[in-house]
C-alpha cells in the first residue's frame, strides 16, 4: 500500500473523529467561557426579574368575607389599579380570575392581589366579579413601601401583571397582553417543580 493511500486514510479518520469531537468541545467552551445563557430564550411566557426583588410578608384581606391572608406561603398573581377600575381593569382582574380557576386543585396554591390606591377605586360588584380577589390592607404606608419595592425594578409597569414566588420575592412579570394560557403553563410548571 502506497504511502499517500495511507495518508489520506488517515486523514478521513481523524476528519470523522473531528465530527464528533469539535461540537462536544464547542459546547463546553459556550458553557463555561462565554455569557450566551443570560440571553437565552427559556420556556417561560413572562420576563424573569433578575434578580429577583425582596417583598417580604404583608397581611392582604379578602373584602367580601374579611378574611385576612398573608403573602407568603403561596404564589401570589399582582396587578395594580392606579385609577377608577374601567373595562381593561375589570377584564385584567376577570382574566386572572380564570387563570386562577384554570388551574383546577391547584387554584389553592395561588391567591390574586390587586393593589388599589384607594379602596373607592374599585367597586364592591368588580371584586364580587372577580371571585376570592384579594386586596392589601388600607395602610397608606404600607401601600407606598410596597409601590416603591416595584418601581425599584426598572421596567416597571403598572399594566403589567406580576408573580411573587411563596418566599415573597417578585420574580416574574407579564406584560400586557400576555395570552393567558402561557401564564397558565408557567403556573403550572413552577407548582410542580416546587412540590
Amino acid at each position: 500500500m502506497k504511502l499517500s493511500n495511507i495518508l489520506k486514510s488517515r486523514l478521513k479518520l481523524i476528519g470523522i473523529a473531528l465530527l464528533f469531537v469539535v461540537p462536544v468541545i464547542y459546547s463546553w467552551y459556550q458553557v463555561f467561557f462565554t455569557n450566551f445563557k443570560p440571553h437565552s430564550k427559556g420556556v417561560e411566557h413572562g420576563l424573569l426579574i433578575s434578580p429577583i426583588i425582596q417583598i417580604g410578608d404583608l397581611e392582604l384581606y379578602e373584602p367580601i368575607s374579611s378574611q385576612t391572608h398573608q403573602l407568603i406561603g403561596k404564589w401570589t398573581l399582582v396587578s395594580f389599579v392606579g385609577n377608577k377600575c374601567d373595562k381593561a381593569c375589570e377584564f385584567q382582574l376577570y382574566s386572572l380570575r380564570q387563570i386562577w380557576l384554570a388551574l383546577g386543585k391547584d387554584g389553592n396554591k395561588i391567591q390574586r392581589l390587586a393593589v388599589v390606591k384607594d379602596k373607592n377605586l374599585i367597586s364592591p360588584e368588580q371584586i364580587k366579579l372577580s371571585q376570592g380577589q384579594l386586596l392589601l390592607k388600607n395602610d397608606s404606608d404600607l401601600k407606598d413601601r410596597l409601590n416603591n419595592q416595584f418601581k425599584s425594578y426598572p421596567y416597571f409597569e403598572s399594566e403589567s401583571i406580576y408573580l411573587i414566588d411563596p418566599y415573597g420575592n417578585l420574580m416574574m412579570q407579564y406584560k400586557k397582553g400576555t395570552n393567558p394560557s402561557g401564564m397558565i403553563k408557567d403556573l403550572e410548571r413552577l407548582i410542580r417543580i416546587s412540590k
